[in-house]
């Protein structure tokens, strides 16, 4: 047994969230709960100045307790839409971009790179790659934060990232097993179910994961989903034949098995976070994620302690679960923080660039609108959103109050950039949200050379959707831009010209400004399967 006192034991398998940019409501986490990690959300983000700075004061409350282990600090940093660490820095392209701008050489270079920008904020756990499968246009949680819908490609290009992240010395962490890719309710909301046979399973979902198993993937985040071939009592975090049965003794993986956040509602409705975090540790966990709520991540700690105290849950059964944190952050050699200018190296700023413009798909072009010609633009563009639930916020770039939309002063990440390429370019901004934007938008494409529309999700959402539909059918001319998922073609089938860039982040509309004045050839290809194409 290690040297370790209990309550030690109990708060190495904790990982806690905290709110703010101060770090002082984390200091009861690390020095009275005794926390084996911290995540942090883009809430605790700052420059990377300033979150190394939290990080070093976190890592020297670890240094001042008793057995003076250091913290895992993790992020989900994915890439694109999903990314807690932005400000002053190159973000990195998500997965579907990467996909579709080429292969596992360049998914293995720019994991390299994220690893590095972790570090130098003091991160040292990415919570990715994700090795879902993407095969369920409808999935409301994962879309462009896959690889794709091809089981054995997503496999390739997961176990790049693994390879990329571990050797610029972050933890990668797999998510989210078995598979959430198929699913079609966000287990943030509510309990997700895949009815699949397990023949399926082993066919689709399964395949990453067995491949970054033997790959070597130190650790590996479960799903809230219930897999009716597995288990059909119990979602995968509280499974343990999902668990010890099919990734312990059937992968043969010994690694750690963190949960996601416990309290998402497919486990805070029941069993509830607190019971929750017993029992997914009795279910085979090592480490209990909790990201928000101060009251739940003590009555959680406490209840794993007593839990440990009533002979519930076994000291062998603790011990074997801080034993892997503890030999994963020896290996790791922790706390391993890099200066912060590091994240800004020009070489990663030149990654950033390449694997961006590499991943604009020029889906469809049949009248050569791409590249423009010349003259007046009019985008019209949905304002920035919060799509997924794993998102913080919207992105930036909505008008300021007061302001009017109607102005030729950019007010789009893609209208900035045209502007900055070409300054002579009239560039005209309408919000689909603003009153009166259809008949406007109408009014205005009459005196346009070309009309650019900026879509998100469009196909899940009957607001853009019934914009699109109406001015499609008045302006059949029009270039259809999907920043998100790449399904919004499903809404006009016939439309001529049709783009996807898989984020609406800065850097993938500064790609398609390039790509849309000619200055840069598009060369991506769809990672998935759009039915209105076939």
């Amino acid at each position: 047994m290690s040297n370790l006192t209990l309550e030690e034991k109990v708060g190495q398998i904790f990982m806690f969230g905290y709110p703010g940019k101060d770090p002082e409501p984390a200091r009861e986490l690390v020095q009275d709960l005794k926390a084996g990690g911290i995540i942090y959300f883009a809430r605790n983000t700052g420059t990377v100045e300033e979150v190394a700075e939290v990080s070093s004061i976190l890592q020297r409350w670890a240094a001042e307790r008793g057995a003076a282990i250091p913290l895992f600090i993790s992020a989900d940093q994915e890439g694109g839409i999903v990314a807690r660490l932005t400000e002053g820095l190159p973000v990195m392209p998500g997965p579907m971009s990467l996909a579709a701008a080429d292969g596992p050489d360049l998914v293995e270079e720019v994991s390299r790179a994220t690893a590095t920008q972790l570090r130098a904020a003091g991160i040292n756990m990415n919570l990715a790659p994700v090795l879902d499968v993407n095969d369920n246009p409808d999935n409301p949680v994962i879309g462009v934060r896959s690889f794709g819908e091809d089981p054995e490609r997503v496999a390739s290009l997961g176990c790049a990232a693994v390879r990329g992240l571990l050797s610029g010395g972050v933890v990668p962490v797999g998510k989210h097993f078995p598979g959430h890719g198929n699913t079609s309710v966000d287990s943030h909301l509510d309990l997700p179910l895949l009815p699949h046979p397990r023949e399926r399973l082993d066919r689709v979902e399964l395949v990453p994961f067995r491949a970054a198993v033997s790959a070597g993937i130190p650790a590996i985040m479960s799903a809230h989903v219930v897999f009716q071939a597995i288990d059909p009592s119990q979602p995968a975090t509280l499974s343990a034949p999902v668990l010890r049965g099919l990734l312990r003794e059937e992968f043969g993986f010994n690694g750690i098995i963190m949960t996601d956040c416990l309290e998402m509602n497919a486990i805070a409705k029941y069993p509830g976070t607190v019971r929750g975090a017993v029992l997914a540790f009795k279910a085979g966990c090592d480490m209990l994620l909790i990201s928000h709520t101060r009251d739940l991540q003590k009555r959680a700690y406490e209840a794993v302690l007593e839990a440990v105290r009533s002979g519930e849950i076994t000291e062998e059964r603790l011990e074997e679960s801080v034993q892997r944190i503890l030999a994963l952050k020896r290996t790791m050699n922790l706390p391993n923080p890099l200066s912060p200018e590091m994240a800004r190296l020009p070489e990663l700023e030149e990654l950033s660039k390449r694997a961006h413009l590499g991943s604009i798909t020029l889906v469809r072009n049949r009248d050569n609108r791409v590249p423009l010609t010349s003259g007046a633009i009019l985008i019209i563009s949905t304002k920035p959103r919060k799509v997924l639930q794993v998102e913080d916020a919207p992105l930036p770039g909505t008008p300021a109050a007061g302001v009017s939309t109607w102005q030729e002063i950019p007010k789009t990440f893609l209208g900035l950039s045209l502007k900055k390429h070409l300054p002579s370019l009239s560039v005209r901004e309408i919000f689909m949200e603003e009153p009166g934007a259809l008949e406007k938008a109408f009014s205005w494409s009459r005196d346009s050379h070309a009309t650019i529309i900026l879509t998100q999700n469009a196909n899940r959402s009957p607001e853009q959707a019934g914009f699109v539909r109406a001015f499609i059918s008045q302006d059949p001319g029009a270039i259809l831009v999907a920043t998100r998922d790449p399904y919004d073609i499903e809404l006009v089938p016939d439309i001529g010209t049709y783009i996807c860039t898989y984020s609406p982040r800065p850097e993938a509309m500064e790609a398609l400004a390039q790509v849309l004045l000619g200055r840069h050839i598009p060369m991506g290809r769809l990672p998935v399967t759009i039915p209105a194409l076939k």
